[in-house]
């Protein structure tokens, strides 16, 4: 496919619209498209400066906004690896991220300092420090002053076959693994996604964390597009609302809590989004009632996108056309329970869980990826990436199956389903169930251990505020429409989940919390 790298998306803004907006940070600074590649060069110069060279690994613990942008690109046009960290991690999980990738050097925003200052001295690399470093008794670089010290990069050198990052998984069930990807392969994905859809050409609204890989491939998306990142710092659904009327966004993506709390937020004020055209989910399975709210009081095109870090991107896409128009319309609703149909570019093989081989049309297997974006493996992780990687095929830990239509249903991850009397459970199934209650507001299924049936299907549940139900009576209701193996045989009430900084459910903690109530 295309044969740019990254940095050539800063380039060519830069010279074709420089003086148009590229970052806008609501209530904050926003640069042009001039003023981040000039911005970008004087970051990659000055690393340069302390001694880095092409393929060296520069990690980032930096908040959303212009500086995480320009770290992105500062790291492509030099050919170095970025290493974006997630700085919602505790402390010793940083340390697992810098232990594994032995970065060069780390880029911190001054307000991380405190909790993290010790493990990133344990690096024994430089760092650099946005927003200051008076103070600081550490010998530590001013990240000012070094883009105005100067250095040499050999931009051209840069190829698009080079390794672009290492990204870390979010960790939901396990520690986390860098995934390796090079320039062309997020390139591709990004490339396709304009393929299959049809984009305003309009300021994009960043939801997502840039250090996650949805939240990268925005902002690179953005650019590719040439339109300017609206980027707050972090996730507040009123004032995402207000960000669009004000900015005239035109596209956003995020993951379906978000775009569940926006329509509380939306129902409880007063916004002006006619501007927005196009809304993306992704990242976990969308809960029917949250999708059905939306459309029927969001005045948005919709989309999902299916896809992965190892699959560096989206792959199947359910288009807004794919959407009812009307909740009247039933098969348009029974349509929102897949992920739509595979990319142009990507070939999509559900495989069966017992031997590997491809699987007849509408049998459950796991499904397989091969892709232009596909990742090139994990670091530091060959046996991993042997299970994952396997030749041309990415082996994506999620269970599917193709209906008659050639819709690629998604039922589960591996790793999420409950295996109970030697049947396979889908939490993502129970947990739509669950959601169609009128009192209940979000459900999270996983398996608890138990000695008779192996495990036993159980819900952490929030309620509607001011709603009350009781367990007998969600899990009477989920007999109503599921098989009996498949409801709960258990429901606790919680007033929130643990959830990642990419809000990701922690299914892991949850587990863990109720298998020790039970015991």
């Amino acid at each position: 496919m295309s044969r740019l790298r990254v940095g050539d998306l800063l380039a060519h803004n830069a010279a074709s619209r420089p003086d148009e907006l590229a970052v806008i940070e609501p209530g904050g600074a926003s640069l042009t498209w001039a003023e981040l590649d000039d911005a970008a060069h004087r970051l990659a110069a000055g690393l340069s400066g302390l001694g880095l060279k092409r393929g060296d690994r520069v990690a980032t613990v930096v908040r959303n906004g212009a500086g995480a942008v320009e770290a992105l690109f500062a790291s492509a046009k030099a050919g170095f690896l970025g290493v974006p960290v997630n700085y919602g991690l505790t402390v010793s999980e940083v340390r697992a991220i810098l232990e594994d990738s032995r970065p060069h050097a780390i880029l911190v925003d001054r307000a991380f300092v405190d909790s993290l200052g010790d493990v990133m001295a344990s690096a024994g690399v430089p760092v650099v420090v946005r927003g200051g470093i008076e103070g600081l008794a550490r010998d530590w670089h001013d990240a000012d002053a070094l883009k105005l010290t100067g250095g040499t990069y050999d931009a051209g050198a840069v190829s698009p076959d080079d390794l672009r990052t290492i990204r870390y998984t979010s960790g939901t069930t396990a520690a986390p693994k860098g995934c390796l990807s090079t320039h062309s392969q997020i390139l591709a994905s990004i490339a396709n996604f304009y393929r299959e859809l049809d984009v305003p050409a309009a300021p994009f609204l960043q939801l997502l964390p840039l250090f996650s890989g949805a939240g990268i491939w925005m902002a690179f998306a953005a650019a590719y597009h040439g339109v300017a990142n609206v980027i707050p710092e972090s996730f507040r659904p009123a004032d995402a609302l207000e960000a669009i009327g004000r900015y005239r966004v035109g596209h956003a993506c995020g993951v379906p809590t978000m775009l569940g709390r926006m329509c509380e937020a939306f129902e409880a004020g007063d916004y002006d989004v006619s501007s927005l055209k196009l809304f993306g989910y992704t990242g976990s399975p969308m809960p029917p009632a949250v999708i059905r709210r939306a459309l029927g009081l969001l005045p948005w095109s919709f989309y999902q996108g299916f896809g992965g870090g190892e699959m560096g991107g989206l792959v199947s896409y359910l288009k807004p056309e794919d959407h009812p128009r009307t909740l009247d319309d039933e098969a348009g609703l029974a349509r929102l329970s897949t992920v739509g149909r595979p990319a142009l570019y990507a070939e999509v093989v559900i495989r069966s869980l017992q031997d590997g081989s491809p699987a007849i049309r509408g049998e459950a297997g796991e499904i397989t990826v091969r892709s232009p974006s596909n990742f090139s493996g994990y670091l530091n992780r060959p046996d991993e990436t042997a299970t994952t990687l396997r030749g041309e095929w990415v082996h994506s830990g999620d269970v599917g199956y193709f209906d008659a239509e050639g819709l690629l249903h998604v039922v589960d991850r591996v790793k999420d389903m409950v295996l109970s009397g030697g049947m396979n459970i889908s939490s993502a199934e129970v947990e739509g169930v669950l959601m169609d209650h009128p009192a209940v507001k979000a459900a999270a299924v996983f398996g608890v251990p138990n000695d008779d049936w192996g495990e036993l299907v159980t819900a952490a549940v929030i309620a509607k505020p001011g709603e009350s139900v009781s367990e007998t009576d969600l899990i009477a209701f989920a007999r109503l429409k599921l098989a009996g193996y498949k409801a709960p045989k258990a429901v606790k009430f919680v007033d929130d989940f643990p959830m990642n900084a990419a809000g990701k459910i922690l299914k892991r903690e949850l587990r863990q919390r109720f298998a020790t109530a039970t015991a």
